[in-house]
């Protein structure tokens, strides 16, 4: 099953990372996928998972945590004068993947695939933007040669300042309008991977990430307000350190560790777990009657994932009244669950 405190990303001796008790201690991440004679719903999960879960990505000899791939457009602003804005994928890609975030040590094979998608929609003057940015992060599943998307974000309200020839540098105590963006999505990365590794794992991250929070809100920025429900950064972050919302960071913990990590060698029981973690967030859906942008992120990056895990389970008619009612944006592709 997938009880707390599973296969973390822990602190061991002198900061090396473990994968803790259950099935990532002391084992490979390669394994053979599937075998033939396993429910067709858990092959095409798998093909799926390949296709739409990984984001695969070249090493980098001096990468610490972060193995993140990013992609600047800027097609949309008119005129030569912005071909500067070329220079920033390398940079950030250098920003992300040379700097160490946390004191933990990875092994090569361990840092967290991720990318990074700036599409510029409107400029004032040189070096004020507004662009959407869309975030991704995947991590492997225990068993097999796949990778799962464990986070996933789109954030259309981005207005910052950048001007030619700006060097990028990591500045936790003070607030700028590029780069904390930057950094508040980094560590929502490893919030949500240590999250998925470990029960509640991500803490620290997540408080990192609030910090950025409180120093944008502190000076009016764009973007960081805290308004209702809306999907905004500070809505998210503060939903997420929200201690009513536990059971979805536990659920995200055991869908991954419990469910995942174990379904190609014991589908049945990752099924029983799938069910209860899918009956837990009903509940949690019930006590605020409402979606709440951090259940949406989850869904958003799983609804696929989750609808061709049950695809065989017998109890799968049960599971699709829960989702369905509490994820209605995403109903047709639980439909193929239950046809």
């Amino acid at each position: 099953g997938g009880g707390g405190g599973g296969g973390a990303r822990m602190r061991a001796g002198g900061g090396g990372v473990s994968r803790g008790a259950g099935p990532w201690v002391g084992r490979p991440l390669e394994v053979d996928a599937p075998a033939e004679n396993q429910p067709l719903a858990m092959r095409r999960l798998f093909v799926f998972i390949l296709l739409f879960g990984s984001i695969a990505l070249a090493p980098r000899a001096n990468a610490q945590q972060l193995n993140c791939t990013v992609s600047v457009n800027y097609s949309a602003l008119t005129g030569n004068e912005f071909q500067f804005l070329g220079e920033l994928r390398e940079e950030l890609v250098r920003y992300l993947n040379d700097r160490s975030w946390t004191g933990d040590v990875f092994q090569d094979r361990e840092r967290i695939n991720c990318s990074f998608q700036i599409v510029f929609t409107f400029a004032e003057g040189l070096s004020r933007f507004q662009a959407q940015i869309v975030v991704g992060a995947s991590r492997p599943i225990y068993g097999t040669q796949q990778r799962t998307t464990v986070f996933l974000v789109q954030d259309d309200n981005w207005t910052f300042e950048y001007g030619q020839g700006r060097n990028l540098v990591y500045s936790p105590n003070s607030f700028d309008s590029f780069i904390s963006v930057i950094d508040f999505y980094a560590f929502l990365i490893l919030g949500y991977d240590y999250d998925s590794f470990d029960e509640l794992g991500g803490q620290e991250f997540f408080e990192e990430a609030r910090e950025i929070f409180e120093l944008g809100r502190g000076v009016n920025a764009e973007g960081w307000f805290l308004v209702g429900d809306e999907r905004t950064r500070g809505a998210l972050i503060t939903q997420l350190l929200d201690p009513r919302f536990d059971p979805l960071r536990k659920a995200h913990f055991q869908y991954h560790y419990g469910v995942l990590d174990h379904f190609a060698t014991d589908h049945e029981q990752a099924w029983d777990d799938a069910m209860a973690i899918i009956r837990a967030l009903n509940e949690l859906y019930q006590d605020f009657n409402t979606r709440r942008f951090a259940t949406d992120i989850f869904f958003s990056a799983k609804h696929e994932e989750i609808a061709l895990l049950l695809a065989d389970f017998p109890e799968r008619a049960d599971a699709y009244e829960l989702l369905i009612e509490m994820d209605t944006q995403h109903q047709t592709t639980y439909d193929e669950m239950v046809q």
